[in-house]
């Protein structure tokens, strides 16, 4: 009879039964009644439900959706004999029915280690008896997109389950350890004779162990076709390690890698993998068990735990006071607190930017402070502040980024791929063409966020990525986090916005001080609290943080969400090691030229104001008045007016070249730095070169000030004549182009020190008036500055004072104006070469001051 027929639900191993009225909900949260743990697969995707002999399917608002037989549905749907269903996409997980008697026991299929089938591999058929009340197949209304939803389904509380094993052992993956028994799952192998490692189920590789107390022939590891194990990984390189079987486990030897090959947790460059230990190549993982090479991959969907952390500053003041909480895998955190609450504290303590004096922070088991040089790979951090040029479009923009966090050996075709990808999955390829200060503030934070997405993170956490913007796209946001964490990720996110907080697994509340006052479900906040709205929430824990505190600790909340961090002794966290860099110097040198060179022609009112500033410098210097310009002068005339109109030509125009020089190089820089501050950190952090950065800007600005230099000089010379002759190049001209060059880009170096000084791009324009007006005073075209003790010293720490000199050296003022006695002004090889390598010394100067203010640990 109908009301004794159930059906055997399985899929990736798994099984459930399905009885007649009944229904069971699959997803890849651990609540569910059939947990899929494919990516693919939203936190609670499907329903099901038997009545009778007739089976239907709704989706529940999953990102990617639910399929039968190919199309997505949107509406429930019977499923018939014969139907295909699958999880996430067409060639996603599929759900295989049998059909059993009521109470019969529940056939298990074999373990496939979870993979993704192909598509056009065979696929077990549902099995289901016809039944004449079947609903046919609605295609129309199955192909209909799935409408995005903001109202999450209740999700029943559940207590993570950690693993006890200490993190530095090495064997923890995932939400599971390695069983104790042999490891049955082998590495598929190719044709060819390599193996890939897939997925996160754990799989032996096949590599002969090494004879008792000897050494086995070497394997090498990487993204090539020629490495015995091979991985299918953007971060790997080429070529990324060596492993050679020795003493029941493996020497290992770095070949090189750009993202560094870690062993526990630290960098090595040479090292040796013991049993239990644990390799990290990129995201995949290595562990010897048993004498056998078991290797996973970290696909995301990572428990994520704070263990008492408390952030004490050197006076005693506490800005986070012991804050305990677990999240399980795939869940969206928002944390969330008055002005003070230790919010931004709390970030970089979880990100690992800024450790907590006291406490752990685990992912997956491990610690992510003593492994933290490996795990900052998996960490995505999208600060407040958007970390793109606003000049590049979207996909320009990201393409440069993917250039300098991946591998210089990557094909340049798999790295656009990727950018691709990421645009699509954040709904950007329509928006691929276009500028990014063209964007919506909510298309701009996605931007931002495709940036982190490219490596592919477990973890991401934003730092307010709704302030600013209009209720509208602080929800378009928020379902866009949603829908991230849904895709296999751990999100958090800093704000304080609540009215989207129904979107979130978990919301943390801090009170001032960094107490925690809540930490649970959204839809519970305003009744533990008894009140009405959240501003009367954040009064109340405003008003007595330490009573909120205790109120939380004194709930039953507190033990039903907080108990899951484990309790470990305090352990000293490793020194931060500067991040590994994804490309060579020079590789990433010629990357940020580019870019640098794509943002100055992109930005059209910056071109324009670059090309007209040295013609418009040389149109002022030609008011000079006189005709002989920088020529000798025939003998003075008895006129006093003639005297005066002769004397001061060839020194007002040097002065007017010179301090020209000095305003196009000071210019182009003053703000250069100080407006990329958030965009350098966030490159910086993930790997970038601070001296391919400062290196990428001196070499535009060179070729920038070279190129308004010669304009300059050379419609200067249209109307005044250049000197006589020269002393060392054969052209006077180009002499004096050469000091004007150097002259400017020592003051570009100048201004790049006074941009990474100054704090906002409005302090950046005093800071160039008083440059510019400095140099004048002591560039010695004024007044005399030669034998006036400390002022002759500090002139000679401006660029203007050796330019001027070099200028007037070729000019020959000396012989002009016999009055001059300056000693830099003499008409002689010697000096000329003097003045042009103390123009160097101070660009290299000014270079090196600068790059020390980039590399400290943090910028101002």
């Amino acid at each position: 009879m109908a009301t004794n027929f159930a059906v055997n639900v399985s899929c990736e191993g798994r099984a459930i039964p399905l009885e007649s009225g009944r229904t069971i909900v699959v997803g890849r949260g651990l609540d569910c009644d059939l947990v899929i743990t494919d990516a693919l697969a939203s936190r609670r995707h499907a329903e099901l439900r038997l009545d009778g002999t007739q089976l239907t399917i709704t989706d529940l608002g999953s990102s990617n959706g639910t399929f039968l037989d190919g199309s997505r549905i949107s509406a429930p749907m019977a499923v018939g004999p014969g139907s295909s269903v699958r999880i996430g996409g067409a060639a996603g997980p599929q759900l295989r029915f049998e059909a059993a008697p009521r109470g019969a026991a529940v056939r298990t299929p074999p373990v496939t280690g979870g993979q993704r089938q192909l598509p056009g591999s065979a696929g077990a058929a549902a099995s289901l008896p016809a039944h004449a009340g079947a609903a046919p197949s609605q295609a129309s209304a199955a192909r209909m997109p799935t409408a995005p939803t903001t109202q999450r389904p209740p999700v029943r509380k559940q207590r993570v389950a950690l693993p006890s094993t200490p993190s530095n052992t090495g064997v923890v993956f995932d939400r599971f350890q390695l069983p104790s028994g042999p490891i049955e799952q082998r590495a598929p192998v190719s044709a060819s004779g390599h193996a890939t490692v897939t997925g996160s189920v754990p799989q032996v590789m096949p590599v002969e162990p090494a004879p008792s107390g000897g050494r086995g022939g070497a394997i090498t590891i990487g993204r090539g076709l020629e490495n015995q194990i091979v991985l299918d990984d953007l971060l790997a390189s080429r070529q990324h390690a060596r492993l050679v079987p020795s003493h029941g486990g493996f020497d290992v030897q770095d070949l090189g890698s750009r993202n560094g090959t870690y062993v526990n947790g630290q960098r090595v460059n040479a090292g040796h993998l013991g049993e239990g230990d644990l390799l990290a190549v990129g995201h995949s993982r290595f562990t010897v068990r048993q004498g056998q090479l078991v290797a996973s991959v970290d696909e995301g969907d990572v428990n994520f735990v704070a263990n008492h952390l408390t952030f004490t500053l050197p006076d005693g003041k506490k800005l986070l006071d012991d804050v305990s909480f677990a999240l399980e895998g795939s869940s969206l955190l928002a944390i969330i607190g008055p002005s003070g609450a230790g919010k931004s504290t709390m970030l970089k303590a979880l990100i690992g930017s800024q450790p907590a004096t006291e406490g752990e922070v685990y992912y997956d088991g491990r610690d992510l402070y003593q492994n933290f040089q490996d795990l900052r790979h998996r960490i995505g951090v999208v600060p407040q502040d958007d970390v793109v040029h606003r000049q590049l479009t979207v996909q320009q923009a990201l393409r440069f980024a993917a250039e300098l966090r991946f591998p210089d050996d990557l094909p340049a075709e798999l790295r656009n791929q990727r950018v691709d990808e990421v645009m699509a999955e954040l709904g950007l390829t329509e928006h691929a063409q276009t500028r990014v200060d063209k964007l919506s503030g909510g298309q701009r934070k996605r931007t931002s966020v495709a940036l982190e997405l490219l490596t592919q993170p477990s973890l991401l956490f934003l730092d307010e990525p709704t302030s600013g913007l209009d209720p509208g796209l602080d929800k378009q946001v928020m379902q866009t986090l949603r829908q991230l964490a849904d895709g296999g990720r751990t999100v958090g996110v800093i704000t304080h916005s609540v009215a989207n907080l129904n979107v979130c697994d978990k919301v943390l509340l801090l009170a001032p001080g960094g107490k925690v006052a809540y930490f649970g479900p959204p839809n519970e906040l305003l009744s533990f609290f008894g009140a009405d709205d959240f501003a009367d929430v954040f009064t109340s824990v405003s008003t007595d943080p330490n009573g909120a505190q205790q109120r939380f600790k004194d709930s039953p909340l507190e033990s039903e969400q907080v108990e899951g961090p484990l309790s470990a002794p305090r352990r000293e966290p490793p020194p931060l090691e500067k991040p590994p860099r994804q490309q060579s110097i020079p590789s990433q040198l010629s990357t940020l030229a580019r870019r640098h060179v794509r943002v100055i022609l992109a930005d059209r009112g910056y071109s324009i104001f670059m090309l007209v500033l040295p013609i418009a410098l040389a149109l002022v210097a030609m008011l000079v008045p006189g005709s002989y310009g920088l020529k000798q002068q025939p003998p003075i005339g008895r006129d006093p007016g003639d005297v005066h109109y002769h004397t001061t030509e060839p020194l007002q125009l040097l002065v007017f070249l010179i301090i020209g020089a000095v305003f196009m190089g000071t210019a182009a820089t003053i703000r250069e730095l100080v407006g990329e501050r958030a965009i350098y950190n966030r490159e910086r952090a993930v790997g970038l070169s601070p001296q391919a950065y400062l290196a990428g800007k001196l070499t535009i600005f060179g070729v920038l000030t070279l190129l308004q230099s010669i304009l300059m000089v050379a419609l200067v010379s249209i109307r005044k004549p250049m000197p006589d002759s020269a002393i060392l190049l054969g052209s006077p001209m180009v002499e004096i182009i050469l000091m004007c060059w150097l002259t400017a880009f020592a003051a570009a170096s100048l201004g790049l020190l006074l941009s990474s000084v100054v704090k906002t791009s409005e302090q950046a324009m005093p800071a160039l008036v008083i440059s510019i007006m400095a140099q004048l005073a002591l560039c010695g075209g004024l007044f005399p500055v030669n034998g006036r003790v400390g002022l002759e010293q500090l002139s000679w720490l401006t660029p203007a004072r050796w330019g001027f000199a070099g200028t007037a050296a070729t000019t020959d003022v000396t012989k002009i104006l016999a009055s001059q006695t300056d000693s830099l002004w003499k008409h002689s090889a010697g000096v000329f070469v003097l003045e042009i390598v103390m123009l160097l010394v101070l660009t290299a100067v000014y270079a090196v001051f600068t790059q020390w203010r980039l590399t400290r640990k943090a910028t101002d």
